[in-house]
This record gives structure tokens, C-alpha cells and sequence, in this order.
């Protein structure tokens, strides 16, 4: 089975995808099939794993979400799992921001 990579970490199940996700730079990388052996070249090579880690935006303690920030945190998590880290970032830092806002408001 054959997965595909970019030199940035994103991985990709088809070709399609990898095109879409990584341009013209990704590199076929060969996958165990067995599950065992699987398991452990997704875990060493953190296949799937890709953690929005330069956004910059924060909240001081834990509160309550709307229906609207939740919905962008749910957008930027299904981004993540398809590799759209970009895209992720965006949706993140639009839901952390209403949540900040309407934590504003309520003060």
C-alpha cells in the first residue's frame, strides 16, 4: 500500500489527495499492510497527527461555546484531519476569536 508525503509532514491516501493537499512536491512512501506493522509505522511516522502548533490565539480559562465558535472548531478539526493545515489555522483563529469576543461581551 502507498501513502504520499510532503517535505512539510502531510500525508495523503491517494494521489488526488496529495495533489490537492501538497501540489507537485509529495513522495509515494511504501505502508506495511499487515495491521501490527501498520500501527506502528503510522505512530513512528505520526502519520495523521498534524497539531496546529503557530496559532497564536489563546483564552485565559475554560468557557462555555456557542453554537458558532463550535461549529468553526469543528471545521478546523475536520481541516486538520484531512491535512489542510492552512485552512485549519484560519478556522481555529475565527472560532477562538468569537469565543473571545462574546466572552468580552458577557463582562
Amino acid at each position: 500500500m502507498k501513502l504520499y508525503r510532503n517535505s512539510s509532514g502531510v500525508w495523503a491516501g491517494t494521489q488526488a489527495d496529495a495533489r490537492k493537499m501538497c501540489g507537485k512536491t509529495y513522495t509515494p512512501v511504501d505502508v506495511p499492510v499487515d495491521k501490527p506493522s501498520l500501527l506502528r509505522f503510522l505512530n513512528a511516522n505520526k502519520v495523521g497527527s498534524g497539531a496546529v502548533s503557530d496559532v497564536q490565539h489563546t483564552l485565559d480559562e475554560p468557557t462555555e461555546l456557542t453554537k458558532g465558535a463550535m461549529a468553526w472548531f469543528r471545521w478546523s478539526y475536520d481541516c486538520m484531519c484531512r491535512g489542510e493545515y492552512d485552512d485549519a489555522k484560519e478556522h481555529l483563529g475565527k472560532a477562538l476569536d468569537m469565543t473571545r469576543k462574546e466572552k468580552q461581551d458577557d463582562s
